[in-house]
């Protein structure tokens, strides 16, 4: 229920905020299908990031740059560590679905506002 208020309430906020600019209905649905595409793709590099994608290739990258140079290596054998040890980077974002279901809600809106100002 929050989530919908807090929705329907920036909906209201770029319609004043773009009235001011710009008299145009369908320039305002345009403008609302940029912002939720916009937020598609944030929410979704958020979520690529937070299900740890990039952990293998992190990985790879900190143990290649470990095995060419010397000084660490050097580093590594008098504190006996395992190069090969893996940390993960995973980031949570708390917000990315939150990011998600705007973005779709304002593609919604800007598709059944373009199809009804159109006809």
């Amino acid at each position: 229920m929050y989530k919908l208020l807090l929705w329907l309430i920036s909906l209201l906020f770029s319609y004043i905020g773009f009235i001011f600019f710009d008299k145009s209905l369908l320039n305002w649905a345009d403008f609302l299908f940029l912002i939720g595409l916009s937020l598609l793709m944030i929410g979704s590099v958020m979520t690529i990031i937070s299900g740890g994608f990039f952990t293998s290739f992190l990985h790879s990258c900190k143990v290649f740059f470990h095995s060419i140079s010397r000084k660490e290596q050097v580093i590594q054998e008098s504190e006996r560590k395992d190069p090969k040890n893996r940390s993960h980077f995973r980031t949570y974002f708390t917000s990315s679905k939150m990011i998600l279901l705007f973005g779709f809600g304002y593609c919604a809106v800007s598709l059944l506002l373009s199809i009804i100002l159109i006809n």
